[in-house]
């Protein structure tokens, strides 16, 4: 898994990114990726995610998709959907993209929009779900499980249906960064276990 930013659009309480990430501002080169892929390549790694933050935000991402497809990777994207559109979805099919998963913060707009800290990501997420999925991308949806959507997982296999994704992850919070910070208010009730 390459993440190769922490800048992200959104504002999840869950994300596992270092409370003190806008302070590195610093964050590999094109050509420093590149040599960590063929390092993890010549060690047997056959596929490379690429992650954040919100991958979508490195204006080199075409780029590295190409250099990990020529290196032989299967390559994965994973992200939030904002900032994609369907031009950057034929881009990255020419750069050798193999498989894109889109994450969603719930199952319904207005939930997701408080747990994200935008009113438009849902729509957009669906929207490019839709197009991931016209373009003939094997599409998986990402749901981080908390106290706030535990209670969703009818609704969101539900979405998966009707978006006809190719599988669904039912992630656990991992309890580092932002997420460790906000501990509490995620964990489930024992009533919700």
């Amino acid at each position: 898994l390459a993440e190769l930013t922490y800048r992200c659009p959104l504002q999840c309480p869950y994300c596992s990114n270092p409370l003190d990430f806008s302070t590195q501002a610093q964050e590999l080169s094109t050509a420093q990726w590149i040599e960590v892929f063929r390092q993890a390549r010549a060690m047997g790694s056959v596929q490379l995610g690429f992650s954040g933050g919100e991958p979508l935000l490195r204006k080199d991402l075409p780029e590295l998709i190409a250099a990990a497809r020529g290196m032989g990777f299967y390559t994965n994207l994973i992200t939030s959907g904002i900032g994609l559109s369907e031009k950057k979805l034929h881009t990255f099919a020419d750069a050798g993209l193999d498989h894109i998963q889109i994450s969603f913060q719930a199952s319904d707009p207005e939930l997701n929009a408080a747990l994200a800290g935008n009113e438009k990501a849902f729509h957009q997420k669906l929207a490019m779900a839709k197009a991931v999925k016209a373009l003939g991308y094997p599409m998986v949806l990402n749901f981080v499980l908390h106290r706030h959507n535990i209670d969703q997982i009818d609704r969101i296999i539900a979405l998966a249906l009707q978006l006809e994704a190719d599988d669904v992850e039912l992630a656990t919070c991992q309890f580092y960064g932002w997420a460790q910070l906000n501990r509490e208010g995620l964990l489930p009730t024992r009533e919700q276990i």
